[in-house]
């Protein structure tokens, strides 16, 4: 692209991008921010001159690979999703790389992902996953966001992962999860819309967990809300569309309920018509929840379904009189009242004695 005066729109059909060209005077070292969104950009050119740049976002372009920015040592914020990316190469010397998208790609493998100690925030969402390898070097990592993948395996970290508190898997192929002490921070766990057929015990090491949402899986045995129950900070529970809730003992559900006082949210479907719940403390109603609607809208419309929310009972406080009385005023009342009364015994001795006189 040659100097002119005009400007990325005016160019449609733009393939290969040259950024000194569009710079006056040529120099795009201080650049610091790049944004060059839907543009049908397939190459970046002398994209390694902008030493300071920090933040880059070229999402919904042409760009096949990350040679680009193999020499921008300083970037912190890498924004590349839907492009034609299938791998993940050239980023190992970037060691300041805090955040990365790299959603809606072609990308099949994401070990390389390892060697960047400070990421915080990694989204590879919508490629074409299989295999999650062992994070334990992402000791920064806060946020996995691996939904909408081919993934059937993930790697148990050989070391606790202390600072994340998001995972999300769903829509993938987990037949297992790796629960445990090692994920012990997490706040927020989502495999829905996989393959899982059990909750393991060692779910109980994730002290910190307050929602999971396992909807939409083959897990057949309900006895794991034993274990969810003794998690104390576990707050909401998703559970819809598992064989589990049609054969599930009822009597077995209420005495844990009665049990948790943590828990407010507990949501499911496919629970038979004819099954009773004791629900105290909590509140029962067909809901539809939104962690569903995206599922119900694909079920066939002669398979019924029941979906319960059991929300809990807020407690409502007993309405206390006020004690809070003002002791001077009784004092004169009283006062008042034994001078009327002393009034009262003067005058009735008084007439007496004239009387008797």
């Amino acid at each position: 692209m040659e100097n002119s005066d005009k400007t990325l729109e005016d160019i449609p059909n733009l393939t290969i991008l040259k950024i000194s060209s569009i710079i006056k005077n040529g120099d795009i070292s201080g650049c610091t921010e790049l944004i060059l969104k839907n543009r049908n950009i397939e190459e970046c050119e002398d994209l390694h001159e902008m030493k300071n740049l920090n933040k880059l976002d070229l999402s919904e372009n042409k760009i096949k690979d990350l040679t680009m920015v193999e020499f921008n040592l300083n970037l912190r914020h890498i924004i590349l999703q839907h492009n034609l990316i299938d791998t993940i190469n050239c980023l190992n010397n970037i060691h300041n790389l805090i955040y990365l998208n790299l959603s809606y790609n072609k990308i099949k493998i994401i070990d390389n992902i390892c060697q960047l100690k400070n990421l915080k925030t990694l989204i590879i969402a919508y490629n074409e996953i299989e295999k999650v390898p062992n994070l334990s070097n992402l000791q920064n990592l806060e946020v996995l966001i691996l939904k909408n993948n081919n993934i059937t395996t993930f790697i148990k970290p050989t070391k606790p992962m202390t600072q994340l508190k998001k995972i999300s898997l769903s829509y993938n192929k987990l037949r297992q999860f790796p629960f445990g002490s090692h994920f012990i921070n997490i706040h927020e766990l989502r495999l829905n819309s996989n393959k899982l057929n059990s909750i393991e015990k060692d779910i109980i090491y994730m002290t910190s967990l307050k929602m999971i949402f396992i909807q939409n899986n083959f897990i057949m045995n309900y006895h794991f809300f034993e274990y969810l129950f003794e998690l104390k900070q576990l707050k909401s529970i998703v559970m819809s569309n598992n064989p589990f809730c049609k054969t599930m003992d009822v009597q077995v559900l209420n005495n844990l309920i009665q049990k948790s006082r943590n828990i407010t949210s507990i949501n499911f479907t496919n629970v038979p018509t004819h099954k009773k719940f004791d629900i105290y403390p909590f509140d029962s109603s067909i809901n539809d929840h939104p962690s569903n609607r995206e599922w119900n809208k694909k079920n066939d419309n002669n398979h019924m379904t029941e979906q319960m929310v059991i929300t809990k009972k807020k407690k409502k406080k007993k309405n206390v009189p006020n004690m809070d009385v003002d002791n001077s005023f009784i004092s004169k009342k009283r006062r008042k009242c034994a001078s009327e009364k002393g009034s009262k015994d003067m005058m009735t001795k008084k007439k007496k004695k004239k009387k008797e006189d």
